[in-house]
């Protein structure tokens, strides 16, 4: 995208004004697309506006600039639409049971509104609230699993401060909590919501389902993180959250699905290919079986599995048990 001048001098005041390490003139012209000289050049004006400007000399001897964020404090407001959107999270969240992000967003939304103008804020608030609105995600229907209060914030401070924690957790066949310590890597959202970790004393990664962790307690003793693991590369090597060894997927949507399918990620490995009739082919390589065929089952006759023929069978058997039982 091309901007005109006043549009980079903008986004330069909010690119140093956002850095707390600030920003070298490459660093500058890079993020803006121009070349150097250019952004030397708006890097003057800004000076010229900006007086406190900061700059110094960083360990390797780069000259970096950034620019206090107060320094924008009445000149550069949020949009109604930002402000908007970050409630509706906060609400979408706050449906589906997790109350801790939910309050996150809104600690969020009020520091923007605290930071606008007071005239920007009453002109800004018609606007957030008809947007609101507009989303409906107050109406949106939909079963969500229920979380024990503050696991999700004990687990947060657990991960960033890589302490030990004591899990009681339920499993699906347990008479009673198991009592685990873990340590605590990240956690998958989507679907049910998940903790990864492994038990002290194991380098096996493994998963816990948070609707049936019953209580987490903090220790006061770190541990470790292996600098091998990568919670986006752990995530990505299946469908969803199940483990599995990866396969090849191949899958056909009909031509009156491909549009649609073409708007969803199934994978982050997926390639798309348009075939002549208008069918959509979707391949990917991950794990999760169980998954694939919990999702697939969504799209009814208007997916076919390709390949691998087990995924095939295993969906295939789904239907049929689902039929058997409510036919």
């Amino acid at each position: 995208m091309r901007y005109g001048k006043e549009e980079r001098l903008l986004r330069l005041a909010l690119m140093l004004a956002a850095s707390h390490t600030g920003l070298t003139l490459d660093e500058m012209a890079v993020e803006l697309g121009v070349d150097r000289r250019s952004v030397e050049r708006l890097r003057d004006i800004l000076i010229a506006i900006f007086p406190k400007m900061e700059r110094w000399d960083d360990e390797n001897r780069f000259r970096r600039w950034r620019l206090p964020a107060s320094a924008l404090i009445g000149i550069v407001a949020p949009r109604a639409e930002v402000i908007a959107a970050i409630e509706n999270s906060a609400r979408d969240y706050e449906l589906r049971g997790n109350e801790d992000r939910a309050g996150l967003l809104r600690e969020a939304f009020t520091a923007l509104r605290i930071v606008m103008q007071p005239a920007a804020r009453r002109r800004a608030d018609p606007d957030v609230e008809g947007l609101m609105e507009a989303e409906g995600i107050a109406m949106r229907p939909g079963p969500r699993p229920l979380l024990t209060p503050g696991v999700l914030p004990t687990l947060r401070r657990a991960i960033l401060g890589r302490q030990f924690i004591v899990v009681q957790y339920a499993g699906p066949d347990a008479k009673e909590p198991a009592s685990r310590i873990v340590c605590p890597y990240g956690i998958l959202y989507g679907g049910r919501g998940w903790l990864v970790g492994h038990v002290e004393g194991t380098a096996e990664m493994r998963l816990w389902r948070l609707d049936r962790i019953v209580s987490v307690d903090l220790l006061d003793r770190s541990f470790a993180r292996s600098k091998d693991f990568s919670l986006s590369a752990y995530a990505e090597q299946s469908f969803g959250a199940f483990q599995e060894e990866p396969f090849d997927v191949e899958l056909r949507f009909t031509p009156e699905a491909a549009d649609d399918a073409a708007r969803w990620l199934f994978h982050p490995s997926q390639s798309l290919a348009r075939e002549t009739d208008g069918s959509l082919t979707v391949r990917f390589r991950a794990g999760g079986a169980l998954e694939m065929c919990c999702h697939l089952f969504t799209w009814g006759t208007a997916v076919t599995v390709i390949k691998p023929e087990g995924l095939r069978r295993q969906l295939a058997a789904m239907a049929g048990t689902v039929t058997a039982h409510h036919g």
